[in-house]
């Protein structure tokens, strides 16, 4: 018996797929975008009221030193002030740190020179104002 070919009538006709991948892959890079920007920007306000409270405290800190201990109080002074030294103290900063220097390394110090002594006070005061 021979065998008829009939037509395939129940075969639809190749049905076009829309693609859009390439919109929510711009979709999926947006939102990460957005979500490392926020992180960025959660990051940044974290890490700037942690450099705030340690400022304060280095300020409560250097308001309170003991002028009498003239080896504490050098070190202590020369420790804190890292913490409040701004762009416009940095260099009075750095020439406190360094006629610092002598009363430092010695196991007897004198008393601070009152001049000195006045100039860290400045500082602290000129760091109180920000």
């Amino acid at each position: 018996m021979p065998t008829q070919k009939l037509p395939l009538r129940d075969i639809k006709p190749i049905v076009e797929v829309p693609d859009h991948s390439l919109w929510l892959f711009l979709a999926m890079l947006i939102v990460l975008i957005a979500a490392a920007a926020a992180a960025f920007r959660w990051w940044r306000r974290q890490r700037r009221s942690r450099i705030d409270a340690r400022r304060v405290e280095a300020l409560r800190r250097l308001d309170a030193l003991d002028w009498d201990d003239t080896k504490k109080a050098v070190y202590d002074f020369s420790l804190l002030s890292h913490f409040v030294v701004t762009d416009r103290t940095r260099d009075e900063w750095r020439a406190l740190l360094e006629a610092l220097e002598p009363y430092k390394f010695k196991k007897e110090v004198p008393p601070l020179d009152a001049g000195l002594k006045n100039r860290m006070k400045k500082f602290i005061k000129e760091a109180h104002r920000g």
